[in-house]
């Protein structure tokens, strides 16, 4: 037979108090790898924490020890998660760069903006010279599998890509041309 929940509370509380529990809470905090200059602090913080909430332990949840333990285990992430906590090292930007290779951000900027332009002249391209240059040059299918799949002949797909490609020449030369004259 159970004992009644207020006394399940009462024993709970009184747990909560004995120098087991507070031992018990630093070698958690131990294992959650919190530096052990502060441990002591952060175990009062989970020992005033379990004070101030224990209005909202529900004994046929669990023991009060695995209650305990989830707010240390909850403390200690926010522990390890705060700013203060954080060692950031100011890093050269152009070590940066080096690091990750010779591209420097302008670099990688005008190369997304080649990019960009590239796409809207392709683009513009008519469907069949455009999804040619798309499978082979992108997709890197063969030329003689394109023509398979299309059911035309091989001469036909070296032609769209060859056009696709000039098209693609003129389209920059019209743009580069509009620019100019603004």
């Amino acid at each position: 037979m159970k004992a009644p929940a207020g006394r399940e509370r009462a024993h709970a509380f009184h747990q909560l108090f004995q120098a087991e529990a507070a031992r018990r809470v630093c070698r958690w905090l131990a294992k959650l790898r919190v530096p052990e200059r502060d441990r002591h602090d952060l175990s009062q913080d989970v020992l005033l924490l379990a004070l101030t909430r224990f209005g909202s332990y529900d004994p046929s949840r669990g023991s009060v020890v695995r209650w305990l333990n989830g707010i240390a285990v909850n403390l200690a992430s926010r522990y390890h998660a705060k700013a203060s906590r954080r060692r950031e090292v100011i890093t050269d930007p152009v070590a940066l760069c080096e690091v990750g290779g010779s591209a420097t951000p302008l670099d990688l900027l005008l190369a997304a903006e080649r990019r960009r332009l590239l796409r809207s002249l392709v683009l513009e391209l008519p469907f069949e010279l455009r999804s040619v240059l798309f499978q082979h040059d992108l997709h890197e299918i063969s030329m003689r599998d394109i023509a398979e799949t299309r059911a035309i002949p091989l001469s036909t797909v070296y032609k769209w890509r060859t056009r696709a490609l000039h098209g693609a020449q003129a389209a920059l030369a019209r743009r580069v041309a509009a620019e100019e004259e603004r």
